[in-house]
């Protein structure tokens, strides 16, 4: 039964990543998974019990990575974070893309993904004052420049899909998607800190071009 309902969850997101949320139905799903729709329903009676199942996979999956030990100070320890949230964007893409009926027509899990926002942007806040102390990230210059850096690397990573969607874009991996956000952080490094950039972080960077 067990694995019956993986494969409706796993087929379920691939077609709503490739289609988009509201363009599934449960005959599709059905028809991918290769069982008919009453089976299918016997495991999940609607389209919205498996999209709540789908978000309970999610947060399983996300939970741990906003639950990290806040005293990861090291800047690779950050670009392995960011590796977490490219491959996490990638499987549920449309959990990213279709932002605007997620929040129409479930509200309960907007509410999740508002919270799961403000502990994504508090971590990377946290970071940089962390590595601040450190003399990695030059001290603050305005008020508020952390949590403004924080934020602008949140959109990033949370709108990296659309903006390929919108460009046309079909050859950004993940090195791409790294270096646009590390490159928001460069003007903030000390002496010390490019350093540990060019030693640590470059050469995984050129490890995406070659």
């Amino acid at each position: 039964m067990h694995k019956t309902k993986d494969r409706i969850i796993e087929k379920a997101v691939e077609l709503f990543n490739s289609n988009g949320l509201v363009n599934v139905r449960l005959q599709q799903i059905a028809d991918l998974c290769e069982i008919s729709v009453g089976n299918l329903a016997y495991h999940y009676y609607s389209k919205k019990a498996i999209i709540i199942a789908i978000d309970q996979k999610l947060e399983d999956e996300i939970m741990p990575i906003l639950s990290v030990d806040p005293n990861f100070p090291s800047l690779i320890d950050f670009d392995n974070h960011l590796s977490n949230y490219y491959h996490l964007i990638k499987q549920y893409s449309f959990y990213f893309l279709d932002v605007l009926e997620l929040e129409r027509a479930y509200p309960k899990l907007h509410s999740k993904r508002i919270n799961y926002i403000e502990k994504m942007i508090d971590q990377i806040e946290n970071w940089l004052i962390l590595n601040s102390k450190k003399e990695v990230i030059k001290d603050l210059i305005f008020e508020n420049q952390f949590r403004h850096t924080a934020l602008t690397i949140w959109i990033l990573i949370t709108f990296w899909l659309t903006q390929e969607k919108v460009r046309g874009s079909k050859d950004e991996n993940e090195g791409v998607f790294k270096t646009v956000i590390w490159n928001q952080l460069l003007n903030l490094f000390t002496e010390n800190g490019l350093m540990e950039y060019e030693v640590m972080i470059l050469p995984q960077l050129k490890y995406y071009s070659d």
